[in-house]
Protein backbone atom coordinates (compact mmCIF):
# COMPACT_ATOMS: atom_id res chain seq x y z
CA UNK A 1 0.00 0.00 0.00
CA UNK A 2 1.11 3.52 -0.71
CA UNK A 3 0.62 6.58 1.44
CA UNK A 4 -1.77 8.05 -1.06
CA UNK A 5 -4.29 5.29 -0.37
CA UNK A 6 -4.17 5.82 3.42
CA UNK A 7 -4.98 9.51 3.29
CA UNK A 8 -8.55 10.36 4.21
CA UNK A 9 -10.72 11.60 1.44
CA UNK A 10 -12.07 15.08 2.05
CA UNK A 11 -15.73 15.50 1.44
CA UNK A 12 -17.69 18.71 1.13
CA UNK A 13 -19.17 18.03 4.61
CA UNK A 14 -15.70 18.15 6.22
CA UNK A 15 -14.96 21.47 4.59
CA UNK A 16 -18.21 22.95 5.90
CA UNK A 17 -17.65 21.56 9.43
CA UNK A 18 -14.47 23.57 10.07
CA UNK A 19 -15.99 27.04 9.55
CA UNK A 20 -18.99 26.06 11.69
CA UNK A 21 -16.71 25.04 14.58
CA UNK A 22 -14.73 28.28 14.25
CA UNK A 23 -17.93 30.30 14.21
CA UNK A 24 -19.19 28.57 17.36
CA UNK A 25 -15.88 29.13 19.13
CA UNK A 26 -15.99 32.81 18.20
CA UNK A 27 -19.55 33.12 19.53
CA UNK A 28 -18.54 31.43 22.80
CA UNK A 29 -15.61 33.80 23.15
CA UNK A 30 -17.79 36.84 22.49
CA UNK A 31 -20.39 35.54 24.94
CA UNK A 32 -17.78 35.08 27.67
CA UNK A 33 -16.34 38.54 27.05
CA UNK A 34 -19.83 40.06 27.22
CA UNK A 35 -20.50 38.26 30.51
CA UNK A 36 -17.24 39.52 31.97
CA UNK A 37 -18.02 43.08 30.90
CA UNK A 38 -21.57 42.80 32.30
CA UNK A 39 -20.25 41.58 35.66
CA UNK A 40 -17.69 44.37 35.91
CA UNK A 41 -20.32 46.99 35.06
CA UNK A 42 -22.70 45.54 37.66
CA UNK A 43 -19.94 45.78 40.30
CA UNK A 44 -19.26 49.38 39.29
CA UNK A 45 -22.93 50.30 39.60
CA UNK A 46 -23.07 48.62 43.02
CA UNK A 47 -20.06 50.67 44.20
CA UNK A 48 -21.69 53.89 42.93
CA UNK A 49 -24.97 53.06 44.65
CA UNK A 50 -23.13 52.31 47.90
CA UNK A 51 -21.35 55.67 47.69
CA UNK A 52 -24.67 57.43 47.11
CA UNK A 53 -26.20 55.67 50.13
CA UNK A 54 -23.22 56.69 52.26
CA UNK A 55 -23.49 60.28 51.00
CA UNK A 56 -27.14 60.41 52.02
CA UNK A 57 -26.41 58.70 55.34
CA UNK A 58 -23.71 61.27 56.16
CA UNK A 59 -26.49 63.74 56.98
CA UNK A 60 -27.54 61.48 59.86
CA UNK A 61 -24.48 59.44 60.89
CA UNK A 62 -20.92 60.39 61.79
CA UNK A 63 -19.62 57.29 59.94
CA UNK A 64 -21.92 56.76 56.94
CA UNK A 65 -20.66 53.22 56.26
CA UNK A 66 -22.30 52.22 59.58
CA UNK A 67 -25.68 52.38 57.85
CA UNK A 68 -25.12 49.17 55.91
CA UNK A 69 -22.81 47.60 58.49
CA UNK A 70 -24.93 48.01 61.61
CA UNK A 71 -28.47 48.20 60.30
CA UNK A 72 -28.52 44.69 58.84
CA UNK A 73 -29.90 46.11 55.59
CA UNK A 74 -28.46 45.30 52.20
CA UNK A 75 -28.01 47.53 49.20
CA UNK A 76 -31.10 46.01 47.59
CA UNK A 77 -33.21 47.00 50.62
CA UNK A 78 -32.45 50.68 49.99
CA UNK A 79 -33.28 50.76 46.28
CA UNK A 80 -36.59 51.72 44.71
CA UNK A 81 -38.46 49.72 42.07
CA UNK A 82 -36.30 51.16 39.27
CA UNK A 83 -33.06 50.18 41.01
CA UNK A 84 -32.16 53.72 42.08
CA UNK A 85 -31.18 54.68 45.62
CA UNK A 86 -34.29 55.77 47.54
CA UNK A 87 -33.39 58.75 49.79
CA UNK A 88 -36.49 58.21 51.94
CA UNK A 89 -35.52 54.61 52.69
CA UNK A 90 -31.97 55.67 53.54
CA UNK A 91 -33.27 58.38 55.86
CA UNK A 92 -35.72 55.99 57.52
CA UNK A 93 -33.05 53.35 58.14
CA UNK A 94 -30.63 55.99 59.49
CA UNK A 95 -33.31 57.36 61.84
CA UNK A 96 -34.13 53.83 62.99
CA UNK A 97 -30.44 53.15 63.60
CA UNK A 98 -30.04 56.37 65.57
CA UNK A 99 -33.06 55.39 67.67
CA UNK A 100 -31.23 52.31 68.89
CA UNK A 101 -27.72 53.81 68.86
CA UNK A 102 -27.82 57.58 69.43
CA UNK A 103 -24.04 57.77 69.76
CA UNK A 104 -23.70 57.32 66.00
CA UNK A 105 -25.00 60.77 65.11
CA UNK A 106 -22.53 63.45 64.03
CA UNK A 107 -21.01 65.47 66.83
CA UNK A 108 -21.76 69.19 66.78
CA UNK A 109 -18.60 70.97 67.81
CA UNK A 110 -19.09 73.71 70.36
CA UNK A 111 -18.07 77.02 68.85
CA UNK A 112 -17.63 80.41 70.42
CA UNK A 113 -18.67 83.12 67.94
CA UNK A 114 -16.50 85.70 69.76
CA UNK A 115 -13.40 83.67 68.86
CA UNK A 116 -11.70 83.67 65.48
CA UNK A 117 -13.59 85.12 62.53
CA UNK A 118 -16.82 85.69 64.44
CA UNK A 119 -15.66 88.76 66.41
CA UNK A 120 -16.30 92.30 65.18
CA UNK A 121 -14.16 93.97 67.84
CA UNK A 122 -11.33 96.47 67.27
CA UNK A 123 -9.75 96.68 63.89
CA UNK A 124 -6.21 95.74 63.12
CA UNK A 125 -3.47 97.86 64.67
CA UNK A 126 -1.73 100.43 62.50
CA UNK A 127 1.77 101.93 62.59
CA UNK A 128 0.33 105.26 63.61
CA UNK A 129 -1.16 103.69 66.75
CA UNK A 130 2.31 102.50 67.77
CA UNK A 131 3.83 105.97 67.60
CA UNK A 132 1.20 107.64 69.76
Amino acid sequence: MTEENNAPIETPDDQQETPKVNKEARYRTERNEARTERDSLAERIERLQTREIERLASEHLSVPADLLTLSGKTLADLLDDDGDVDPEKVSAVATELLGSRPGLKPIDLATDPSQGHGSHGRGTPKWGDLLR
